[in-house]
Protein backbone atom coordinates (compact mmCIF):
# COMPACT_ATOMS: atom_id res chain seq x y z
CA UNK A 1 0.00 0.00 0.00
CA UNK A 2 1.17 3.57 -0.63
CA UNK A 3 2.31 5.32 2.54
CA UNK A 4 -0.74 3.20 4.02
CA UNK A 5 -0.84 4.97 7.22
CA UNK A 6 -1.27 8.59 5.96
CA UNK A 7 -3.21 7.53 3.09
CA UNK A 8 -6.02 6.27 5.44
CA UNK A 9 -6.20 9.88 6.77
CA UNK A 10 -5.77 11.59 3.83
CA UNK A 11 -9.18 10.04 2.93
CA UNK A 12 -10.95 10.07 5.75
CA UNK A 13 -10.10 13.99 5.71
CA UNK A 14 -10.15 15.79 2.75
CA UNK A 15 -8.70 18.96 4.39
CA UNK A 16 -5.04 16.60 5.11
CA UNK A 17 -4.73 15.92 0.79
CA UNK A 18 -2.89 18.73 -0.09
CA UNK A 19 -0.14 19.03 3.37
CA UNK A 20 3.01 17.39 4.42
CA UNK A 21 1.11 14.97 6.58
CA UNK A 22 3.27 12.29 9.05
CA UNK A 23 2.20 9.77 11.16
CA UNK A 24 3.97 8.83 14.23
CA UNK A 25 4.37 10.81 17.82
CA UNK A 26 3.70 13.87 18.39
CA UNK A 27 6.68 16.74 18.71
CA UNK A 28 8.60 16.84 21.96
CA UNK A 29 7.85 13.68 22.95
CA UNK A 30 10.94 12.20 21.40
CA UNK A 31 9.35 9.62 19.29
CA UNK A 32 9.49 8.26 15.62
CA UNK A 33 7.55 8.73 12.82
CA UNK A 34 5.82 5.33 11.14
CA UNK A 35 5.64 6.97 7.33
CA UNK A 36 4.80 10.10 6.05
CA UNK A 37 2.81 11.02 2.70
CA UNK A 38 4.52 11.73 -0.67
CA UNK A 39 4.34 15.66 -0.18
CA UNK A 40 6.33 15.58 3.38
CA UNK A 41 9.00 13.22 1.31
CA UNK A 42 9.97 15.61 -0.80
CA UNK A 43 11.49 17.61 2.35
CA UNK A 44 13.32 14.42 3.38
CA UNK A 45 10.68 13.26 5.92
CA UNK A 46 10.55 9.49 5.81
CA UNK A 47 9.86 6.22 8.32
CA UNK A 48 11.55 5.82 11.63
CA UNK A 49 12.94 9.74 11.71
CA UNK A 50 12.86 11.19 14.89
CA UNK A 51 9.54 14.07 14.99
CA UNK A 52 11.55 16.39 16.13
CA UNK A 53 14.04 15.93 13.70
CA UNK A 54 11.22 16.10 10.66
CA UNK A 55 9.72 18.94 11.98
CA UNK A 56 12.92 20.97 11.84
CA UNK A 57 13.36 19.67 7.72
CA UNK A 58 9.51 20.46 6.98
CA UNK A 59 8.07 23.33 9.27
CA UNK A 60 4.52 22.78 8.37
CA UNK A 61 4.49 19.13 9.04
CA UNK A 62 0.98 18.06 10.07
CA UNK A 63 1.83 15.41 12.53
CA UNK A 64 -1.09 13.08 13.44
CA UNK A 65 -0.36 9.89 16.10
CA UNK A 66 -2.12 6.86 14.94
CA UNK A 67 -5.13 4.98 14.80
CA UNK A 68 -4.85 1.09 14.48
CA UNK A 69 -7.53 0.26 14.54
CA UNK A 70 -8.90 2.18 11.76
CA UNK A 71 -5.62 1.14 9.78
CA UNK A 72 -6.15 -2.77 10.67
CA UNK A 73 -9.75 -2.12 9.24
CA UNK A 74 -8.65 -1.26 6.38
CA UNK A 75 -6.18 -3.85 6.16
CA UNK A 76 -8.60 -6.85 6.96
CA UNK A 77 -10.55 -5.69 4.05
CA UNK A 78 -7.19 -5.82 1.84
CA UNK A 79 -6.54 -9.12 3.08
CA UNK A 80 -9.48 -10.34 2.07
CA UNK A 81 -9.10 -9.00 -1.41
CA UNK A 82 -6.07 -11.39 -1.69
CA UNK A 83 -7.64 -14.53 -0.34
CA UNK A 84 -9.97 -14.35 -3.03
CA UNK A 85 -6.82 -14.25 -5.94
CA UNK A 86 -4.72 -16.79 -4.14
CA UNK A 87 -4.67 -19.74 -1.72
CA UNK A 88 -1.05 -18.68 -0.48
CA UNK A 89 -0.42 -15.34 1.23
CA UNK A 90 1.90 -14.56 2.89
CA UNK A 91 1.44 -10.97 4.89
CA UNK A 92 4.38 -9.05 6.40
CA UNK A 93 2.87 -6.46 7.91
CA UNK A 94 -0.91 -4.51 7.73
CA UNK A 95 0.22 -3.18 4.33
CA UNK A 96 2.31 -5.41 2.30
CA UNK A 97 1.98 -9.27 1.37
CA UNK A 98 3.38 -11.74 -1.18
CA UNK A 99 0.87 -13.44 -3.43
CA UNK A 100 2.03 -17.19 -4.84
CA UNK A 101 -0.15 -16.79 -8.23
CA UNK A 102 2.65 -19.28 -9.84
CA UNK A 103 -0.34 -20.88 -11.28
CA UNK A 104 -1.99 -18.11 -13.08
CA UNK A 105 -1.69 -17.63 -16.83
CA UNK A 106 -1.55 -13.44 -16.73
CA UNK A 107 -0.61 -12.36 -13.35
CA UNK A 108 -0.18 -9.13 -14.55
CA UNK A 109 -3.72 -8.80 -15.47
CA UNK A 110 -4.45 -10.11 -11.92
CA UNK A 111 -2.28 -7.27 -10.26
CA UNK A 112 -4.95 -4.73 -11.94
CA UNK A 113 -7.72 -6.60 -10.48
CA UNK A 114 -6.52 -6.68 -7.22
CA UNK A 115 -5.43 -2.90 -7.45
CA UNK A 116 -8.86 -2.05 -8.73
CA UNK A 117 -10.57 -4.06 -6.18
CA UNK A 118 -8.73 -2.63 -3.60
CA UNK A 119 -9.56 1.11 -4.65
CA UNK A 120 -13.22 0.39 -4.77
CA UNK A 121 -13.61 -1.37 -1.61
CA UNK A 122 -11.39 1.07 0.53
CA UNK A 123 -10.10 3.85 -1.45
CA UNK A 124 -7.02 3.30 -1.46
CA UNK A 125 -4.24 3.09 -3.33
CA UNK A 126 -1.58 0.20 -4.06
CA UNK A 127 1.57 -0.29 -5.74
CA UNK A 128 1.85 -4.12 -6.96
CA UNK A 129 5.29 -5.99 -8.53
CA UNK A 130 4.95 -9.11 -10.37
CA UNK A 131 7.98 -11.45 -10.59
CA UNK A 132 9.34 -14.74 -10.59
CA UNK A 133 10.59 -14.45 -7.27
CA UNK A 134 10.00 -12.68 -3.37
CA UNK A 135 12.98 -10.94 -4.02
CA UNK A 136 12.38 -9.08 -7.55
CA UNK A 137 8.57 -8.73 -6.66
CA UNK A 138 9.23 -6.41 -3.61
CA UNK A 139 11.84 -4.37 -5.93
CA UNK A 140 9.48 -4.38 -8.68
CA UNK A 141 6.06 -3.10 -6.13
CA UNK A 142 8.74 -0.02 -4.97
CA UNK A 143 9.63 0.53 -8.50
CA UNK A 144 6.67 2.86 -10.03
CA UNK A 145 5.41 4.19 -6.36
CA UNK A 146 2.62 5.43 -5.68
CA UNK A 147 -0.30 3.63 -7.66
CA UNK A 148 2.50 1.58 -9.70
CA UNK A 149 2.65 -1.63 -11.11
CA UNK A 150 5.59 -3.02 -13.26
CA UNK A 151 6.38 -6.63 -14.56
CA UNK A 152 9.83 -8.12 -14.21
CA UNK A 153 9.51 -11.31 -16.80
CA UNK A 154 11.26 -13.85 -16.65
CA UNK A 155 13.05 -13.15 -20.07
CA UNK A 156 13.80 -9.64 -18.40
CA UNK A 157 15.50 -10.56 -15.18
CA UNK A 158 18.84 -10.72 -16.45
CA UNK A 159 19.46 -7.00 -17.72
CA UNK A 160 17.04 -5.33 -14.69
CA UNK A 161 19.04 -7.04 -11.61
CA UNK A 162 22.98 -6.74 -13.16
CA UNK A 163 22.56 -2.70 -12.79
CA UNK A 164 20.31 -2.76 -9.58
CA UNK A 165 21.95 -0.62 -6.87
CA UNK A 166 23.02 -3.27 -4.13
CA UNK A 167 21.43 -1.51 -1.12
CA UNK A 168 18.30 -2.70 -2.98
CA UNK A 169 19.55 -6.04 -1.69
CA UNK A 170 17.56 -7.73 1.08
CA UNK A 171 19.87 -7.91 3.79
CA UNK A 172 22.05 -5.14 2.96
CA UNK A 173 21.65 -2.24 5.87
CA UNK A 174 23.93 1.03 6.51
CA UNK A 175 27.00 -0.79 7.41
CA UNK A 176 26.86 -3.55 4.69
CA UNK A 177 26.40 -0.91 2.19
CA UNK A 178 29.78 0.87 3.14
CA UNK A 179 31.80 -2.33 3.01
CA UNK A 180 30.26 -2.86 -0.45
CA UNK A 181 30.97 0.90 -0.70
CA UNK A 182 35.16 0.17 0.11
CA UNK A 183 35.12 -2.75 -2.18
CA UNK A 184 33.56 -0.85 -5.09
CA UNK A 185 30.87 -3.02 -5.38
CA UNK A 186 28.13 -0.88 -6.66
CA UNK A 187 25.74 -2.68 -8.04
CA UNK A 188 24.65 -6.59 -8.76
CA UNK A 189 26.88 -7.12 -11.73
CA UNK A 190 30.12 -5.73 -9.48
CA UNK A 191 29.19 -8.50 -6.62
CA UNK A 192 29.44 -11.20 -9.21
CA UNK A 193 32.76 -10.25 -10.63
CA UNK A 194 33.85 -9.95 -6.83
CA UNK A 195 35.89 -13.38 -5.90
CA UNK A 196 33.45 -15.17 -3.30
CA UNK A 197 36.66 -15.21 -0.70
CA UNK A 198 36.46 -11.78 -0.44
CA UNK A 199 32.70 -11.58 -0.04
CA UNK A 200 32.80 -14.17 2.57
CA UNK A 201 35.74 -12.30 4.95
CA UNK A 202 33.16 -9.72 4.84
CA UNK A 203 29.86 -11.62 4.99
CA UNK A 204 30.45 -15.14 6.16
CA UNK A 205 27.05 -17.59 5.24
CA UNK A 206 25.30 -14.29 3.77
CA UNK A 207 27.76 -13.87 0.82
CA UNK A 208 26.26 -16.84 -0.76
CA UNK A 209 22.96 -15.58 -0.90
CA UNK A 210 24.44 -12.22 -1.76
CA UNK A 211 25.86 -13.84 -4.83
CA UNK A 212 22.17 -15.68 -5.53
CA UNK A 213 20.86 -12.11 -5.31
CA UNK A 214 23.26 -10.81 -7.29
CA UNK A 215 21.74 -13.12 -10.32
CA UNK A 216 18.20 -12.62 -9.34
CA UNK A 217 18.23 -15.97 -7.81
CA UNK A 218 15.35 -16.04 -4.58
CA UNK A 219 14.37 -19.48 -3.90
CA UNK A 220 12.12 -18.48 -0.69
CA UNK A 221 8.55 -19.35 -0.66
CA UNK A 222 5.42 -17.50 -0.19
CA UNK A 223 4.38 -18.84 3.40
CA UNK A 224 1.00 -18.57 4.67
CA UNK A 225 1.33 -19.96 8.07
CA UNK A 226 4.02 -17.76 9.46
CA UNK A 227 5.21 -18.23 12.88
CA UNK A 228 6.00 -15.75 15.60
CA UNK A 229 9.78 -15.87 16.83
CA UNK A 230 9.37 -12.88 19.45
CA UNK A 231 7.08 -11.17 21.95
CA UNK A 232 8.28 -7.67 23.03
CA UNK A 233 7.77 -4.16 24.54
CA UNK A 234 9.47 -0.80 25.00
CA UNK A 235 9.45 2.16 25.68
CA UNK A 236 11.09 5.72 24.73
CA UNK A 237 11.49 8.12 28.01
CA UNK A 238 10.37 12.31 27.48
CA UNK A 239 14.31 12.72 29.45
CA UNK A 240 17.21 10.43 29.09
CA UNK A 241 17.64 8.21 32.55
CA UNK A 242 20.83 7.75 34.04
CA UNK A 243 19.75 6.34 37.25
CA UNK A 244 19.91 2.39 37.40
CA UNK A 245 17.15 2.25 39.68
CA UNK A 246 14.77 4.43 37.88
CA UNK A 247 15.22 2.51 34.65
CA UNK A 248 14.72 -0.77 36.53
CA UNK A 249 11.25 0.96 38.26
CA UNK A 250 10.35 1.51 34.47
CA UNK A 251 11.43 -2.35 33.61
CA UNK A 252 9.39 -3.70 36.01
CA UNK A 253 6.42 -1.46 34.66
CA UNK A 254 7.14 -2.70 30.67
CA UNK A 255 7.70 -6.64 32.58
CA UNK A 256 3.58 -6.47 33.44
CA UNK A 257 3.10 -5.17 29.85
CA UNK A 258 4.69 -8.16 28.62
CA UNK A 259 3.33 -10.74 30.40
CA UNK A 260 0.26 -9.23 29.51
CA UNK A 261 0.36 -9.36 26.02
CA UNK A 262 1.75 -13.07 26.42
CA UNK A 263 -0.49 -14.28 28.31
CA UNK A 264 -3.23 -12.37 25.51
CA UNK A 265 -0.58 -13.93 22.38
CA UNK A 266 -0.91 -17.90 23.95
CA UNK A 267 -4.36 -17.46 24.51
CA UNK A 268 -4.71 -16.33 20.31
CA UNK A 269 -2.12 -19.32 19.56
CA UNK A 270 -1.53 -21.18 22.31
CA UNK A 271 1.28 -21.54 24.69
CA UNK A 272 4.44 -21.58 23.05
CA UNK A 273 8.13 -22.66 24.75
CA UNK A 274 10.70 -19.46 25.48
CA UNK A 275 14.08 -19.95 24.89
CA UNK A 276 15.48 -16.66 25.91
CA UNK A 277 14.67 -13.74 27.66
CA UNK A 278 16.54 -10.32 26.00
CA UNK A 279 16.32 -6.83 27.22
CA UNK A 280 17.42 -3.83 25.08
CA UNK A 281 18.76 -0.54 25.25
CA UNK A 282 19.23 2.61 23.40
CA UNK A 283 22.03 5.32 24.71
CA UNK A 284 21.64 8.82 24.17
CA UNK A 285 23.85 8.74 21.90
CA UNK A 286 21.19 6.30 19.91
CA UNK A 287 24.00 3.88 19.58
CA UNK A 288 22.08 -0.16 21.07
CA UNK A 289 22.92 -2.85 22.95
CA UNK A 290 20.96 -6.20 23.85
CA UNK A 291 21.22 -8.72 26.07
CA UNK A 292 20.03 -11.94 26.18
CA UNK A 293 19.67 -15.12 28.51
CA UNK A 294 19.01 -18.99 27.40
CA UNK A 295 16.43 -20.23 29.88
CA UNK A 296 14.77 -23.48 30.83
CA UNK A 297 10.88 -23.01 30.68
CA UNK A 298 7.93 -25.69 31.17
CA UNK A 299 5.26 -23.56 29.14
CA UNK A 300 2.29 -26.38 30.68
CA UNK A 301 2.36 -24.80 34.20
CA UNK A 302 2.78 -21.20 36.12
CA UNK A 303 4.56 -19.85 33.10
CA UNK A 304 4.17 -16.29 34.40
CA UNK A 305 6.81 -17.44 37.34
CA UNK A 306 9.08 -18.91 35.07
CA UNK A 307 9.79 -15.10 33.71
CA UNK A 308 10.69 -13.47 37.11
CA UNK A 309 11.71 -9.23 37.19
CA UNK A 310 14.77 -9.78 38.27
CA UNK A 311 16.09 -11.82 35.87
CA UNK A 312 15.40 -9.28 33.32
CA UNK A 313 16.58 -6.68 35.75
CA UNK A 314 20.52 -8.09 35.91
CA UNK A 315 20.08 -7.95 31.67
CA UNK A 316 19.51 -4.66 32.44
CA UNK A 317 23.06 -3.79 34.65
CA UNK A 318 24.89 -5.78 32.27
CA UNK A 319 23.49 -3.74 29.22
CA UNK A 320 24.37 -0.17 31.05
CA UNK A 321 27.59 -1.61 32.12
CA UNK A 322 28.63 -1.64 28.34
CA UNK A 323 28.09 2.23 27.98
CA UNK A 324 28.12 4.52 30.69
CA UNK A 325 26.05 6.61 28.54
CA UNK A 326 22.44 7.87 29.92
CA UNK A 327 19.31 6.00 28.36
CA UNK A 328 16.13 7.16 26.36
CA UNK A 329 14.78 3.93 25.41
CA UNK A 330 14.66 0.20 27.15
CA UNK A 331 12.87 -2.88 25.86
CA UNK A 332 12.34 -6.52 27.20
CA UNK A 333 10.86 -9.22 25.56
CA UNK A 334 10.90 -13.44 24.75
CA UNK A 335 12.38 -14.91 22.06
CA UNK A 336 10.28 -18.86 21.00
CA UNK A 337 11.16 -22.17 20.72
CA UNK A 338 10.24 -22.71 16.99
CA UNK A 339 8.42 -25.57 14.95
CA UNK A 340 11.59 -26.29 12.68
CA UNK A 341 14.19 -26.30 15.85
CA UNK A 342 11.87 -28.34 17.83
CA UNK A 343 11.41 -30.66 14.85
CA UNK A 344 14.29 -30.16 12.65
CA UNK A 345 14.01 -31.18 8.80
CA UNK A 346 17.36 -32.61 7.28
CA UNK A 347 18.28 -30.43 4.32
CA UNK A 348 19.40 -32.68 1.12
CA UNK A 349 23.34 -32.08 -0.24
CA UNK A 350 22.31 -33.33 -3.34
CA UNK A 351 21.60 -29.92 -5.08
CA UNK A 352 25.00 -28.57 -4.19
CA UNK A 353 26.68 -31.87 -5.96
CA UNK A 354 28.43 -31.70 -9.33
Amino acid sequence: MDCFYAQVEMRDNPLLLNVPLAIGGLPGTRSVLCTSNYLARTFGVKSAMPTDYAVKLCPNLVVLTPNFKKYSEASEIIQAIFHKYSSVVEPISLDEAYLDVSSVENASQMALEIKKAILKKTGLTASVGVAPNKFLAKIASDWKKPNGLFVIPPASVENFVKTLPVKLIPGIGKKGKEILDSLNIFTCADIRITPPEILEHYFGKFSYELYQYSKGIDHRDVINDWERKSLSVETTFSVDIKDEDILKLELADLHCEMLSRLNAHFDEEGEKKIKKIFIKVKFNDFSKTTCEETIQFNSKENWQDQLPIDNFKTLLSHGLQRKGNAVRLIGLGVRFLTQEEINPVQLSLLPFCA
